[in-house]
């Protein structure tokens, strides 16, 4: 039994470390690859203006893409925090109602033990 859970974590292992060449080879080939491209919008840029002009909009672009993703990031932080208080809410709801009901069906219960003992006069 244990063999077969060393195994199946060996196994595990040897994709996640795979998963993680295949992300850092990706990762080192898109930086190259956007390296070549900023290097050529560059010299397309000072062909048709100057130097300061194709910085300017050059790391415009890349302020923008950076702001960018730091407001996706915000707001999936966001949208997992209001997750997590929805369930804590749904969980005390929940907690909540499952008390009110135990109340009523003990106040259901002592209602026809009292009526079954009282006596009719």
């Amino acid at each position: 039994m244990f063999d077969h859970l060393a195994h199946k974590a060996q196994i595990k292992a040897a994709q996640t470390a795979q998963t993680a060449v295949l992300g850092l080879g990706a990762s080192l080939l898109l930086a190259v690859g956007i390296g070549f491209l900023t290097t050529a919008f560059w010299i397309f840029l000072v062909s048709i203006a100057d130097a300061l002009i194709a910085a300017l909009i050059i790391g415009a672009l890349y302020a923008g893409a950076g702001m960018i993703m730091l407001a996706v990031m915000s707001a999936k932080r966001r949208a997992a925090q209001r997750q997590l208080e929805r369930i804590e809410l749904e969980k005390q709801t929940g907690s909540d109602l499952q008390g009110t009901i135990q109340q009523l069906i003990l106040a259901f219960v002592t209602g026809i033990t009292a009526g079954r003992t009282g006596h009719r006069g």
